[in-house]
């Protein structure tokens, strides 16, 4: 069975940007049956992107769709709080 495919739009971006956060920080997704590992600057990528987005739409969203947006990224960025760090780089000291 496929899942119907969503119409296009600023919200289904944001979903779809979410979701790759949420995975990338390790957190299930109902489709995996594995739980990908915590990939910390790759999540940091994708809350990035979301800013992008916020940034470059900025007059151009609903009002609804900016609080979502809002609240997104507010708690893709508290949920990064509690992320490790990215292992260190060969060569630096810890």
């Amino acid at each position: 069975m496929n899942p119907a495919v969503p119409e296009a739009s600023l919200t289904a971006l944001m979903h779809l940007l979410t979701e790759q956060a949420l995975m990338s920080m390790g957190v299930p997704h109902p489709m995996m049956k594995e739980v990908p590992p915590a990939n910390p600057t790759v999540a940091r990528f994708y809350i990035d992107l979301l800013s992008v987005l916020k940034d470059k739409t900025e007059g151009a969203r609903t009002d609804a769709e900016t609080a979502q947006l809002d609240e997104i990224l507010y708690q893709l960025r508290m949920r990064a709080m509690d992320l490790k760090p990215a292992a260190e780089s060969p060569g630096t000291s810890k």
